[in-house]
């Protein structure tokens, strides 16, 4: 599955933390495009019902929903006109969600379930955790991504404009880890650099499994 960079423009930021412009930055852009096309890579062919956890603006909605038939995308607050990005023929639903609220999720429910880049902002990595095990349908495919969360990554995000990153990185690689695999069963881990040991990852993406 291909990331498709929805064209400069045709975006809306859902907050003031929403990273969308990095995605378009001449120096980092690339990066922040190639850690979702590392995750995306991960997600097995074939399914029907995909779950995005963290919509923000919308930049992963055109590449799922055209490979998928029903698509439902969740954020704490939902940038306006999501809709006008879905890909013909998905049936789309968006909504405000939070992974800590029981009963926002339906349980063993979707066949793929995407989380870029959210996890590392919730203190409560295993309740998160059992809340993505309980919405996953048994043999589905659970993809999450996260950076490192480190004095090192904390200058590199000071370096693009980003200074007060500490603030919202609550939730290290190794706490999320440990909450993902105490409630699933991993299948695979990628991680840039390549190669890279967990503990020197800058971004890393794991593809989980829940059994029957």
């Amino acid at each position: 599955m291909r990331f498709d960079l929805p064209p400069r423009g045709s975006l809306t930021p859902n907050d003031a933390h929403d990273p969308l412009p990095y995605y378009y930055h001449p120096w980092v852009g690339w990066l922040y495009r190639h850690r979702l096309q590392m995750g995306l890579d991960l997600l097995p062919a074939g399914g029907r019902r995909v779950l995005e956890i963290g919509v923000g603006s919308g930049v992963l909605v055109p590449t799922l929903t055209k490979h998928y038939a029903e698509y439902t995308g969740t954020d704490l607050t939902l940038a306006a006109n999501l809709a006008r990005l879905v890909a013909p023929g998905c049936r789309a639903e968006f909504r405000s969600a939070d992974l800590l609220r029981d009963g926002d999720l339906p349980g063993d429910h979707y066949d793929a379930i995407v989380c870029f880049s959210v996890l590392e902002h919730i203190a409560d990595a295993a309740g998160a955790a059992r809340s993505l095990a309980h919405a996953l349908h048994p043999d589905g495919t659970l993809v999450t991504g996260y950076p490192m969360v480190s004095p090192l990554m904390t200058r590199a995000f000071t370096a693009i404009g980003f200074p007060n990153i500490d603030d919202h990185h609550v939730s290290p690689p190794a706490a999320i880890a440990a909450a993902l695999g105490a409630a699933l069963t991993p299948v695979r881990r990628v991680a840039f650099p390549p190669g890279a040991p967990v503990a020197a990852a800058l971004y890393q993406c794991s593809a989980w499994t829940k059994t029957r």
